[in-house]
């Protein structure tokens, strides 16, 4: 690769990153900008229904959705820049707030943050399968063991029992 297409990479990388850092600074103070919502905004239908589920109090429905919705935008940000083996594990508080906000902005349910746990079942098993993987995987990158060896290993115990 050229010097200049290597430059021009590491440019758009610290541009990249410098955007990130600069969402990241300014996103928690976001946690109070629920403060800061106009009147207006609460005439359309969307935060007209987002107000009753909470009884008509404008503040306290603006500031539970953001509440989720910080936490979560934070998330997904390290999910999609984290580099370490177990960042689908990220997946799982990020699939609880997903839940959460949908949960809140159902406005046929009279209770918020119920039963999310249930939904979250089939993400945990995914994300914890994909990180045992990419487990497995760098522990045989570095210790040189074969993996079919281990598979090996893990069937026999059922061929015993389901012969």
């Amino acid at each position: 690769m050229s010097d200049k297409k290597i430059f021009k990479k590491e440019k758009s990388n610290i541009a990249i990153g410098s955007v990130i850092a600069i969402i990241m600074a300014i996103l928690p103070y976001a946690f109070y900008y629920y403060e800061a919502l106009p009147d207006w905004l609460w005439d359309l239908a969307f935060f007209k229904a987002l107000s009753k589920s909470f009884h008509g109090s404008r503040l306290m429905a603006s500031w539970t959705l953001f509440q989720k919705l910080v936490p979560l935008i934070l998330l997904l940000l390290w999910f999609l820049t984290c580099k370490h083996w177990w960042y689908h594990t990220i997946l799982i508080p990020i699939s609880l707030y997903i839940f959460q906000i949908y949960s809140l902005l159902d406005f046929s349910n009279s209770y918020i943050d119920t039963g999310e746990l249930y939904f979250m079942v089939p993400v945990v098993i995914l994300s914890l399968s994909m990180t045992y993987l990419a487990r497995l995987k760098i522990f045989d990158k570095i210790h040189g063991i074969d993996i079919s060896e281990i598979e090996e290993s893990v069937k026999k115990p059922s061929d015993l029992w389901f012969k």
